[in-house]
């Protein structure tokens, strides 16, 4: 619940300071540093941008205003420098004894640090965020960096955005004009954790509606013709404003299914077989898009234990999934089946397997168990240039164990996966 709440508070601190139209872009990286310096509780924090021309990197934003504006040559024999040619998080709990590098300045009261590099989609590397200087003067965690990569995931395509704008904005100036009128709009999100059906559809209208209409206009002005020059600069900033829409969406998904599980949902019956036609004709349009058959097998009109938002929520996620990474031309199964079940532990004596079956690539047996964690893709998947943001599945994996059931993946031959999902049907009065 508090690190739920933590979240929210980034993000929404981080949104109003994105739409804030009395801070620079400098400003906006410096307030930016100071969010993620708060969370991770150290005392010094700095943001560096990576120059590609100059092949150096350059302070943007930093907890020590003196060194903002400094620069470094791209040297790996730098922490930071090393970060960003390596491509990889750094996370020393005593400099002294790390022989990769030399000795710091006086200017740090502690020896442990973390630097985590930002990386675009592809795997470009836009610069790097610094924290040291442990608060209690004891060493950063793996939980310090796990908190640290995460944020610097949310950060990064903020930074992507405003430095694409800028650049709009300063390549032509009949632009500055169409930029005014898709700025997000500012609004203060000042709530309590209590009320986080409010925050939701706050978030719905004041973010997602105005960042609707920059995607919008961006479209407009590719339509528009720009020059050679211009038209890397517009496509990257279209691709930023999309994944930042997705990962909006995405948060709204978790912070709905949060707020159903901390409310204490009691399971009851839920008809299933219409809820699973809805989901499969509402997602149809889609599946066409790609010229797919989806294949509703299911014919089995029971009810399971749950709760119909969730549920619809959980077949949908599955079947989009299914469509997502299902190459064009493909197949998509949905059946469904009952069991007795053997385990006293159970809520119930009788369960319901449902699954969703595609004919794409399949998924690793390493992935089998992970592809269910928080921000997990496979390598194939990022490689194949699939957006996505590893959040679906996580989502869907919640929504089950709320209802005590299990959800997994296998193989389908020649080739495919299965996913494959355990609900409890009510015992008869």
């Amino acid at each position: 619940m508090e690190q739920s709440n933590g979240i929210e508070q980034f993000l929404r601190s981080m949104m109003a300071i994105l739409a804030s139209r009395a801070m620079n872009a400098a400003e906006k990286l410096h307030c930016g540093g100071m969010l993620i310096q708060t969370r991770i509780k150290s005392r010094n924090a700095s943001v560096m941008l990576f120059d590609e021309d100059k092949l150096e990197l350059k302070v943007v934003a930093a907890s020590r205003k003196e060194i903002v504006g400094l620069t470094q040559p791209l040297s790996p024999e730098s922490i930071s420098g090393y970060v960003c040619t390596h491509k990889v998080p750094l996370l020393i709990e005593d400099i002294e004894t790390d022989s990769r590098f030399c000795c710091r300045n006086g200017n740090y009261k502690t020896k442990s640090l973390i630097s985590v590099p930002l990386l675009s989609d592809q795997e470009r590397v836009i610069g790097v965020i610094n924290v040291s200087d442990k608060e209690g003067g004891g060493p950063f965690t793996k939980s310090d960096l796990s908190a640290l990569l995460e944020y610097a995931g949310w950060i990064t395509p903020l930074i992507e955005s405003l430095g694409m704008f800028e650049r709009l904005e300063a390549e032509k100036e009949r632009y500055q004009e169409l930029a005014q009128e898709l700025e997000i709009k500012q609004k203060e999100l000042i709530i309590a954790s209590t009320e986080r059906s409010e925050l939701v559809q706050m978030v719905v209208h004041d973010f997602k509606s105005p960042l609707s209409a920059v995607i919008s206009n961006m479209d407009l002005l590719s339509y528009l013709g720009p020059s050679e020059s211009q038209k890397p600069i517009i496509e990257t900033a279209f691709k930023g404003a999309n994944k930042l829409l997705e990962m909006i969406d995405e948060f709204l998904h978790i912070a709905r299914v949060d707020e159903c599980q901390e409310r204490g949902v009691i399971p009851c019956p839920v008809s299933f077989l219409p809820l699973v036609h809805e989901q499969v004709e509402a997602l149809m349009p889609l599946a066409r898009e790609k010229n797919m058959t989806i294949e509703n097998r299911c014919e089995l009109d029971v009810q399971v234990l749950g709760d119909p938002m969730l549920l619809g929520h959980l077949v949908q996620n599955l079947i989009s999934n299914a469509i997502k990474y299902t190459p064009v031309n493909g197949r998509i199964r949905v059946g469904m089946g009952t069991w007795e079940s053997r385990r006293t532990a159970d809520p119930t004596h009788t369960v319901l397997k449902f699954w969703v079956e595609d004919d794409g690539e399949g998924i690793e047996d390493r992935y089998k168990e992970s592809i269910f964690d928080k921000f997990v893709r496979t390598e194939k998947s990022v490689e194949s240039g699939i957006k996505g943001t590893g959040i679906g599945l996580f989502i869907c994996r919640k929504i089950v164990n709320m209802f005590q059931g299990k959800i997994w993946v296998e193989d389908v031959t020649p080739h495919g996966s299965r996913f494959c999902v355990i609900l409890f049907i009510p015992e008869e009065t």
